[in-house]
């Protein structure tokens, strides 16, 4: 593709295994598609036999499939394989589960707006899903990976919900706190991960763990701190995520595998545990130091909801 043809985004899906649901998909292609009039961007899919007839039935009018690929690899080698090839088709790079619903009209346009100015700067963005307090009823985020941050062991009562209350009478969730602008965080959960490409390039490949995404999000996020790139909440900005939870034939797998695989990259396990799990986990202290000339350390000194503008 020449500079001429270079799309604003790239979108890349993955929709495979036991979880696969047609109506998901299909919500999270329609939806993008319904929020982001005016943007010059495609979707890069990989899927499962079982949905071909559906996807090419479902674009066979469109413009907007930069390419399908069936395959049965793990996650990573197929977006590994993605990225080795087209990191200069894009200016940006969503990586998108299947099972997201966009809220906000001009998603992209309004999420990418205030970050303009310092795009240079960014590593992963990421929008704000309620589903879980909004429609669960549960102290629960699944927007961001929690880090470092002292209020750590809150969780999910970090960030926004720091001081939720739980109404007797009806059980909503109440105090919702939100930041007024772009801030940043640790990182982001892997359901809605957007960056640009230039910033991908330094984040690298995904680490080829287990079949599908455990652990991803977190060994990105590092990597885009350790790269001294900020990852940032755009908190005005919504999507949902999961969709149709309850018909979901598995939840979490292969995490055994997953956390082995990062504690033998990083030398502890994911952020929640590390001070506790793993017997050579550097103390807080060893983190600070070793990561000194870094962004990864950031995190450790504040709690959730210490907002930090992104930008100043």
């Amino acid at each position: 593709m020449n500079k001429k043809d270079k799309l604003e985004l790239l979108v890349f899906i993955k929709s495979s295994g036991v979880n696969v649901n047609v109506d998901n998909l299909e919500d999270t292609l329609t939806t993008f598609i319904e929020r982001n009039p005016g943007v010059n961007y495609k979707f890069y899919l990989v899927i499962d036999e079982g949905l071909k007839d559906f996807v090419e039935s479902y674009f066979k009018d469109t413009d907007l499939l930069f390419d399908l690929k069936i395959t049965d690899n793990s996650w990573a080698h197929d977006f590994n394989e993605f990225f080795s090839n087209h990191t200069d088709d894009s200016e940006w790079l969503l990586v998108c589960h299947d099972d997201v619903y966009f809220v906000t009209h001009d998603w992209f346009k309004k999420i990418t707006a205030p970050l303009l100015s310092k795009k240079e700067e960014l590593g992963w963005v990421t929008s704000t899903s309620e589903y879980y307090y909004k429609y669960e009823n549960k102290v629960i985020t699944d927007t961001f990976r929690p880090g470092f941050h002292l209020d750590h062991k809150n969780w999910g009562a970090m960030w926004q919900l720091h001081k939720c209350r739980i109404n007797i009478e009806d059980g909503k969730i109440l105090d919702v706190a939100y930041p007024k602008y772009p801030v940043k965080i640790h990182g982001p959960m892997s359901a809605v991960m957007l960056t640009p490409m230039e910033s991908m390039k330094k984040i690298g490949p995904c680490a080829d763990w287990t079949q599908y995404t455990m652990l991803v999000d977190e060994d990105w996020s590092l990597e885009a701190l350790r790269n001294n790139l900020w990852n940032v909440w755009v908190p005005d900005v919504h999507h949902l995520h999961p969709s149709r939870k309850a018909l979901r034939k598995a939840n979490n797998r292969w995490q055994k595998t997953a956390h082995e695989g990062f504690a033998k990259k990083w030398g502890f396990l994911p952020s929640l545990a590390v001070f506790k799990e793993y017997p050579s986990a550097p103390s807080l202290s060893e983190l600070r130091e070793k990561y000194s000339d870094t962004n990864i350390a950031w995190s450790s000194y504040r709690n959730s909801y210490d907002w930090e503008r992104f930008g100043d």
